[in-house]
């Protein structure tokens, strides 16, 4: 049985405060002066820091257990699935196991998440719309009872790497919303029975010179995918739907960088503008 609705509007905030945790941390790993002491150190990984899944689920956990308003949910870190998958050489038709849901949050069931959180890293390059580690994230999104957080870290990213990611996303879901090919996913023998939910995507971008998120909310119904929820096509105007609510702060941060990201920067400003007037919420720092 389906639990209390989420309360999207907390939800993008808790978002919001996790990228600020993340962005402090990353000025603070770069050197920048005036960065207070962080919250989240990131591990060094070569000669750069490591900023990944890993980074992005700690800094969600502290924004969570920082917020007075949270105080009435319990979490568990890698909470095993309600159904069993076959991820990995599925043609040969590998034993299927349960997944792992990466931080579910219980409200009043201790049985069942209220929200599953699905972490995420890296940028998509070009034209390709095949990305099977998206599509087995996304299986699990769609065949699982409960509504969905999708919070993906994009570390360096470009216009089109950003872009690319949308198409990764508008593909797998377009695909898996037949459940004929969603059960291919599934233990054998396993119909799934996927239900109407709320799958909020949350994109956390971090580069040199320029750190913005996109935040959007899709109303998924099994077997009706959202063509134009993910596209980047160029509107007519400037106005994205009505209820989205208003961006936070000013423009992308495009040429605040001089440099060899000064390029990457104006074509990811330019993206995140056009998925501002495409009804995506975009948080910058103030």
């Amino acid at each position: 049985m389906a639990g209390p609705a989420i309360d999207q509007e907390w939800l993008a905030e808790l978002c919001r405060a996790g990228d600020r945790i993340i962005w402090d941390a990353y000025r603070f790993a770069l050197g920048e002066p005036g960065v207070p002491w962080p919250r989240l150190v990131l591990p060094m990984k070569g000669k750069e820091c490591r900023v990944g899944e890993q980074e992005a689920r700690m800094a969600l956990v502290a924004a969570l257990l920082a917020d007075r308003e949270a105080s009435s949910w319990a979490l568990a870190a890698e909470a095993p699935t309600r159904l069993s998958y076959r991820f990995a050489g599925r043609a040969s038709g590998p034993r299927a196991q349960r997944a792992l849901i990466d931080l579910a949050l219980y409200r009043g069931d201790a049985d069942a998440p209220a929200l599953a959180i699905e972490f995420t890293s890296g940028g998509r390059s070009g034209k390709s719309e095949h990305d099977d580690s998206i599509r087995r994230d996304i299986a699990k999104v769609l065949a699982e009872q409960p509504p969905v957080l999708w919070f993906h870290v994009v570390r360096d990213a470009t216009g089109s790497a950003l872009e690319g990611l949308l198409r990764a996303l508008d593909a797998a879901i377009s695909l898996l919303s037949n459940p004929y090919k969603l059960a291919g996913y599934l233990a054998p023998g396993k119909a799934p029975e996927p239900r109407a939910k709320a799958i909020a995507f949350h994109l956390c971008i971090v580069n040199p010179g320029l750190t913005a998120s996109l935040h959007r909310v899709l109303d998924y119904v099994p077997g009706r995918p959202d063509d134009a929820f993910f596209s980047l096509a160029p509107a007519e105007t400037g106005a994205g739907p009505a209820g989205n609510g208003p961006a936070v702060g000013g423009r992308a941060g495009a040429g605040r960088y001089v440099g060899g990201r000064a390029d990457a920067n104006e074509t990811v400003a330019a993206a995140i503008d056009l998925a501002e007037r495409q009804g995506w919420l975009v948080h910058r720092p103030r």
